[in-house]
């Protein structure tokens, strides 16, 4: 019974060791989990072996050679978890750390085969009706496999430890003196069979991995925590439970309040009320009330929100469960606090310039897009307004006066819808001479801000230029209950209806200037405009067939324009003068330079073969240094 004896210490003492392991409490990497796995075979094997003795001296044969089997199995598990352990806590890649974790692997399954077959013919061992054991071959094969396996890890893990750091190395040499004894110990099992080697030198090196590999990794962990506390503004332990703070780093008005001799809620009422300005106070309290934050963090890992402090400015305040109960709740977190003033101001930048038209301050095309979406997934009221709006006569002014009074149009146009929409709702450029306006207003608001804006306009003078007109479609929810873009869609038509009016007036024919557009889009195999500063183009004539990815097309202009011509559809001989032609860098120093018109002839594949094709870009009447946006024209010549 003395071997089953060592056997129950075996497994009091593993169970001691190990328990926060067994119960998961440290298991959240790939590295604890695999030492887990075998923590667990380490202690199912020390089960099969106390049982061993037992039912030995009972003389229980068929019970023992049961036993037997999952003891040679669990044995088998016990090496390979310890190889893939070794294996991941080295972050080993290399193709003898593959070799390892794989023969580890096959080493398993070989000897559950070996049981199997040795259940009929006795290859393994076996236990005598007299329940005497009996050792064949495999079972002395199964142990020095064993022996292999460790000295290979053994082997591995000095390699490692000759590159690594002093504090790194005692780990690294911990590991690779219990495999290099773990492999002694099974050879003088193979020795001495009945003697419990292997369950003694097994559970001292558990021990010893555990002591010096995981503990010293907490150690490491905690030095670490310390180094990131040291760039906050306040770090502290929070244990709900006890009800006490654990203070890892603080500013001097902090370590007063936190110093006191209070609990940890009413300490962290005091520090929140004597640090935040009254206008966050309220919602700051409510998210550090440690009284529901236990259940407010269910199932999360951090809580996170921003305040403004008395004395610094923004705050980034955090919460960070580090111990929770069986029910996902945390029994300990850490708090943070760090200064994030300065990157809110540069936030603040950064987001301005996102969402801003840089030559009028008005809101851009992706500030527009972005709140078509937010209105679309919400209910607006029937006093939610989507206006159209488009400068009167821009090409007229570029023309004759110039881009820069054509500029200064559009900022005038800008400063005319500021002043008037700007207490209503909010005001877009979405492109060259082209405005919405998204408000709310009633009948008699909007009345008001069609005359407003009227006189506005009317009142505006420039410096290069002396009026200004606008053309304008109104839209409201009331008279259209389908989505936001249908309302766009009526306000444009109600814009262009303003815009023949106003032409009309003045004695312009547009409809021949439509009959003119058919004629050309006749001539032009393809039509585009494109914005050369953005990379973006829209589609005026063009057949869909050109629209495949097998002639290139793509979603922004460069792309599509390089990959039409490596796709084989220019002739090679004039890819080269393709290519640098319609590059976009090329194309914006060509036309900064004050060009007004750029021609690229070369070959196109028709399916009669190569014909001479040309391709005309001209400036568009919105043209800017900073917003070059040009027409693209493409012709056959030899059709």
């Amino acid at each position: 019974m003395y071997y089953s004896a060592i056997g129950m210490i075996a497994i009091v003492l593993h169970l001691i060791m190990n328990h926060d392991f067994i119960k998961k409490d440290k298991c959240e990497n790939a590295v604890n989990k695999s030492y887990r796995r075998f923590v667990l075979a380490s202690l199912m094997y020390f089960i099969t072996d106390a049982l061993w003795g037992i039912l030995d001296s009972l003389k229980m044969p068929k019970l023992l050679y049961v036993d037997t089997i999952l003891y040679y199995i669990s044995m088998a598990l016990t090496i390979a978890f310890l190889c893939g352990y070794v294996i991941r806590y080295l972050h080993l890649r290399s193709g003898l750390g593959k070799f390892i974790k794989l023969f580890g692997h096959i080493f398993v399954a070989l000897e559950v085969v070996l049981l199997i077959i040795n259940h009929f013919v006795h290859i393994f061992f076996w236990i005598n009706p007299d329940g005497t054991y009996q050792a064949y071959i495999y079972r002395y094969i199964a142990l020095y496999m064993q022996v292999f396996l460790c000295l290979l890890l053994s082997i591995q893990t000095g390699i490692v430890m000759s590159k690594t750091t002093i504090g790194m190395r005692k780990r690294h040499f911990t590991i690779f003196f219990f495999c290099t004894a773990m492999g002694a110990a099974i050879v003088l099992q193979i020795l001495y069979p009945l003697l419990p080697i292997y369950a003694i030198g097994l559970l001292i090196g558990s021990g010893i991995i555990h002591t010096f590999v995981n503990e010293g990794e907490m150690e490491e962990q905690f030095e670490v925590l310390q180094s990131i506390a040291d760039i906050h503004y306040s770090m502290h332990v929070i244990d709900l439970a006890k009800d006490t703070v654990q203070e890892l780093t603080a500013r001097q008005k902090v370590k007063a309040i936190v110093n006191k001799t209070h609990g940890a809620l009413e300490m962290m009422r005091a520090v929140i009320n004597a640090v935040t300005v009254e206008e966050y106070l309220e919602a700051v309290l409510e998210f550090t009330d440690l009284a529901t934050l236990a259940e407010r963090m269910r199932d999360k890992k951090t809580i996170a929100m921003q305040f403004v402090g008395k004395e610094t400015g923004w705050v980034h305040a955090m919460f960070v469960a580090i111990e929770t109960d069986p029910y996902g709740k945390p029994t300990k977190v850490i708090f943070t606090t760090r200064i994030i003033e300065e990157e809110k101001k540069n936030e603040e930048i950064l987001v301005q310039k996102t969402i801003l038209d840089e030559l009028t301050g008005l809101y851009n095309r992706r500030a527009y897009e972005e709140d078509i979406l937010a209105y679309s997934d919400q209910t607006v009221g029937d006093d939610f307004v989507y206006a159209s709006i488009d400068v009167n006569g821009l090409k007229v002014v570029n023309d004759n006066i110039g881009h820069a009074a054509g500029d200064e149009l559009i900022k005038g146009a800008a400063d005319c819808l500021k002043e008037v929409f700007g207490s209503y709702g909010k005001v877009y450029r979405t492109g060259g001479d082209e405005f919405v306006c998204l408000f709310f207003a009633n009948t008699e608001q909007l009345q008001r801000i069609e005359d407003d804006l009227e006189n506005a306009t009317g009142k505006w003078s420039g410096e290069l230029v002396s009026s200004l007109t606008l053309s304008a479609g109104y839209v409201t929810r009331q008279e259209c209950k389908e989505t936001i873009l249908d309302m766009a869609k009526i306000a444009d038509q109600r814009m262009y209806q303003a815009k023949t009016a106003y032409y009309a007036k003045k004695g312009v024919d547009r409809r021949g200037q439509a009959a003119a557009n058919t004629a050309l889009c006749n001539l032009y195999t393809k039509i585009l405009k494109i914005n050369i500063t953005e990379d973006t183009y829209s589609i005026v004539n063009m057949d869909v067939s050109e629209q495949t990815s097998e002639k290139g097309f793509s979603d922004t202009i460069s792309e599509w324009l390089y990959g039409f011509g490596k796709s084989g559809q220019v002739h090679e001989e004039d890819l080269g003068g393709y290519l640098e032609k319609t590059n976009l860098a090329y194309l914006r120093t060509y036309f900064k330079e004050g060009k007004t018109s750029i021609s690229i002839q070369y070959r196109r594949k028709y399916i009669d073969g190569f014909k001479q094709v040309a391709m005309d870009m001209i400036p568009a009447d919105d043209y800017s240094a900073e917003n070059q946006t040009l027409f693209l024209y493409v012709k056959n010549i030899d059709m």
